[in-house]
């Protein structure tokens, strides 16, 4: 059981929802392969968005007329977003630990780098395999370590606090993947896992680019603007990994298929 705050969780991707598109292009890059999978699978009915941000999944699905989509956030602004977009048919607000639908309620779950943020992996996986009917899939990616090493690294030489998320290992992953495949309501697991390195000019706009997506919400984080001082001092100890004039900051994603009995 890993340590978030689901209402800080809220707060932050309510403040990023008007800069969130501007700068999720991992986000999308990462959806673009669930969404490939699902409108090559997955013919017709009820597809459920866990954790849709502005809505960019269900959106895309939109392109299939067979499919009718739900879109669930935790963040009230960000599924207000999608319903902007007119993303889906209908938007829910909650929780993908705690889904508001009955069991066998849609055929497939689509959920793109939204598992990081529960408290458990395991039981997110299992919440959404409750709700898909028997012979429906899930289909779902998450960050997993050492994502966002570089900055990790260079935090540490500045302070003590925890600046960047704990995300699950990949021997954690196998562990839960290997308990889900005794399971006897699951029939078929895929895995894969990749890296994706994206770069910036300098550190404020790499440090920019994660409060605009959301990903600032930490548990034990002390609050308030960060000085000048510290930006200096993070900036040099992050001068190491600079390749040429651009600052690398690397994400390693799991993306996931499994399909219910």
């Amino acid at each position: 059981m890993r340590l978030v705050d689901k209402k800080e969780i809220a707060i932050a991707f309510n403040r990023a929802v008007q800069t969130y598109d501007q700068q999720a292009s991992l986000q999308r890059e990462v959806a673009d392969s669930l969404i490939q999978q699902v409108l090559q699978n997955i013919t017709l009915g009820k597809i459920l968005d866990a954790g849709c941000g502005t809505g960019y999944v269900s959106q895309r699905l939109q392109q299939n007329s067979q499919y009718h989509l739900t879109a669930l956030d935790l963040s009230e602004n960000m599924l207000s977003q999608a319903e902007i977009h007119q993303s889906a048919h209908d938007y829910v607000q909650g929780d993908i630990e705690a889904l508001p639908f009955a069991d066998e309620s849609f055929d497939c779950v689509v959920s793109n780098l939204a598992m990081q943020w529960c408290h458990s992996l395991e039981m997110a996986i299992l919440e959404q395999l409750r709700v898909l009917k028997s012979g429906g899939q899930l289909y779902f990616s998450t960050l997993i370590q050492p994502s966002l090493w570089e900055l990790k690294k260079a935090w540490q030489t500045v302070d003590d606090e925890q600046h960047v998320m704990d995300f699950i290992s990949g021997e954690m992953l196998e562990r839960h993947l290997a308990k889900l495949e005794l399971n006897p309501s699951i029939d078929h697991i895929v895995c894969r896992c990749y890296a994706k390195e994206l770069v910036f000019k300098d550190i404020f706009s790499l440090l920019k680019s994660l409060q605009n997506i959301g990903a600032t919400a930490l548990p034990q984080r002390k609050k308030g603007l960060m000085g000048k001082a510290q930006l200096r001092k993070l900036a040099d100890a992050y001068a190491i990994y600079q390749d040429e004039n651009s600052l690398p900051l690397t994400y390693y994603v799991a993306e996931l298929r499994l399909t219910k009995l």
